[in-house]
C-alpha cells in the first residue's frame, strides 16, 4: 500500500514538472491514434493494408496506433489523403 502511494506521488510529481506543451503534444498524439484506429475499424482495413495504401511499413502504422508518435504534417496529410478525410482539423 505504501509503495502504491509513493508511486502515485512520484507520478504526480513528474506530471507536474512536465511542460504544458509536452503534455499537449502527447494528448494530441493519442487523440490522433484513437481517431485513426477508429477509422480503420470503421472501414474494415487492417494495419497491413493501410500501411500498403500509405506506402509505409506495418511496423510504422503499429507505432502510430500505439500513441505518443510525433506525427509530421507530411505524414498527417498522407494519412488523410488515404482515408479520404482529414485526420485533424484546424479551427479558422
Amino acid at each position: 500500500m505504501k509503495q502504491d502511494i509513493e508511486g502515485m506521488n512520484l507520478f504526480q510529481q513528474v506530471l507536474d514538472e512536465t511542460p504544458k506543451e509536452v503534455r499537449q503534444q502527447v494528448e494530441w498524439s493519442y487523440d490522433i491514434a484513437d481517431k485513426l484506429d477508429a477509422k480503420l475499424h470503421q472501414l474494415g482495413v487492417s494495419q497491413k493494408e493501410f500501411a500498403h495504401r500509405v506506402g509505409t511499413s506495418e511496423a510504422a502504422v503499429s507505432k502510430w496506433l500505439g500513441g505518443g508518435h510525433n506525427f509530421t504534417l507530411s505524414t498527417l496529410a498522407k494519412i488523410s489523403s488515404v482515408l479520404g478525410e482529414p485526420i485533424i482539423s484546424i479551427a479558422r
